[in-house]
């Protein structure tokens, strides 16, 4: 047996300064023989092909990764582990079922190596084939959803090729492993909804909190009562974060900017929060467009609660 070809990107990682590490030390590319059990990993997923308007998240997961390097690496108490990037699925921009496919063939080997992943997008739609790749690599799982995100996300669709970044939760629901008691939605924002949606997610037994639940009772106590709500019967959570639940001052560059929304403190301590559960076993972030990111805060926004994750773990 011959032996594995390797990375192309094995050994060129930079040596971090000990002095003074930078965050972009914290992905460190997978190489042969790296086992993924138990480990956090993260991956791409540049597709944006189910926005209605605003397209340019394919673009997310680069610039995500590109603005690590405005943070450090201790968190005020210990040094952040690294985690192994796996880079991008190859995904078609303009056949939204092939790339549909592909994103939950690709999750579903990821969970079966027993990884505990990190999804940087990219369309947030894509996050209803991944907790369907879930679903297929661990079909008895009981699982546990909580989103950031100004919107309910639980549109109808007629096919695999009419997927949007509106479906991802319908579509989640529609597994064995998920069901309405064990979702939490958090960031909810006025006029973003319909009523019909709205009513549809009360009657599947969604707990809804807005951003107003957040702004009176602060941001970490609604994380842990959604948490206490969601996870007590479940096996693991899944965290999903769309950054278009933050204000259009703390991001502006996503595929729904609009103001209203949360704040950049409010954001970091909800990702916090959950991110600290012990049945945490995946994450996402997902709608940063760097074309509408002319300062990159969005995407610092963001590689700000994908460190978040990475402390907690």
């Amino acid at each position: 047996m011959t032996d594995p070809a390797p990375h192309p990107l094995a050994g060129l990682a930079p040596a971090p300064d000990a002095r003074d590490p930078r965050a972009p030390t914290l992905l460190r590319p997978w190489t042969p023989g790296d086992a993924l059990e138990g480990r956090t990993a993260v991956l791409g997923l540049p597709y944006d092909g189910g926005i209605p308007s605003r397209p340019g998240a394919r673009f997310g997961p680069r610039a995500i990764r590109e603005a690590l390097a405005s943070f450090g690496t201790f968190d005020g108490g210990h040094e952040v582990t690294p985690a192994c990037d796996l880079g991008d699925v190859a995904l078609p921009t303009m056949n939204g079922a092939e790339a549909h496919r592909r994103i939950e063939e690709a999750a579903a080997r990821l969970f079966a190596t027993g990884a505990r992943p990190v999804f940087l997008g990219g369309d947030h739609g894509v996050t209803g084939s991944l907790i369907r790749g879930l679903a297929a690599a661990k079909p008895g799982l009981r699982l546990a959803l909580v989103t950031v995100d100004a919107h309910l996300d639980v549109r109808e669709y007629d096919d695999e090729a009419s997927l949007s970044s509106g479906t991802p939760f319908r579509r989640a629901l529609e597994t064995g492993i998920l069901s309405g008691h064990r979702v939490a939605m958090l960031g909810i924002r006025r006029f973003a909804n319909s009523r019909y949606y709205l009513d549809w997610a009360r009657e599947q037994g969604i707990r809804l909190s807005t951003v107003e639940d957040v702004q009176e009772r602060g941001p970490a106590a609604v994380a842990r009562e959604a948490l206490e709500a969601v996870a007590a019967d479940a096996d693991a959570i899944y965290l999903s974060v769309d950054i278009d639940a933050a204000d259009a001052a703390f991001a502006p560059g996503v595929s729904a900017s609009a103001a209203g929304g949360l704040t950049a403190r409010e954001m970091i301590d909800v990702v916090r929060t959950v991110a600290a559960h012990p049945k945490l076993l995946a994450a996402d972030l997902m709608e940063v467009s760097p074309p509408h990111d002319h300062d990159a805060r969005t995407a610092r926004l963001a590689a700000r609660l994908l460190l978040e994750v990475l402390a907690a773990r």
